[in-house]
């Protein structure tokens, strides 16, 4: 049996109804990742962070604190991987993906840092970097940007 396919059933769609150009896209994930950061520091109070530091102690109040910051450094290169990516369009559903990641990684630490939920805090931070990691690696356009960019490195190096 042939099918006939029709002009409505084309499964070619116009290029901008599901993508976000690039400047949008960063400005929304900075956005939500702001907020998320604010989310993580604020969602506990100060009377339920006030007793964990003291039922943890002085000395790993630090240790975490200090990890915290290791951990934001962390997040930070993933965002910074995902800016990058945001460098050419992308569609809302990866938008929503790469999000809700850097979403997660970025609460992470700040509930480590109030200390009353750091085992919740490790959990949002490590998986938000693996979901950004593995987003990043199944994304196509990212290997389109990393061609792109090797291309242009080769043919530099061609001219010297």
């Amino acid at each position: 049996m042939t099918s006939i396919a029709s002009p409505a059933s084309s499964t070619t769609a116009p290029a901008d109804t599901s993508t976000l150009s690039p400047a949008i896209a960063r400005a929304l994930l900075v956005l939500v990742t702001a907020a998320s950061v604010v989310a993580g520091l604020l969602v506990t109070g100060t009377a339920a962070a006030a007793s964990a530091i003291g039922l943890a102690g002085a000395d790993l109040t630090h240790l975490l604190r200090a990890m915290a910051l290791l951990k934001v450094a962390m997040a930070a290169g993933m965002a910074a991987a995902v800016l990058w990516r945001f460098g050419s369009p992308v569609t809302l559903a990866w938008w929503a993906a790469y999000a809700l990641a850097c979403a997660g990684m970025a609460a992470g630490p700040g509930l480590i840092w109030q200390m009353a939920y750091v085992r919740t805090g490790a959990l949002l931070l490590h998986a938000g970097l693996f979901a950004a990691l593995i987003l990043l690696w199944r994304d196509p356009a990212t290997a389109a940007r990393l061609g792109t960019m090797v291309a242009a490195r080769r043919a530099v190096l061609r001219t010297r």
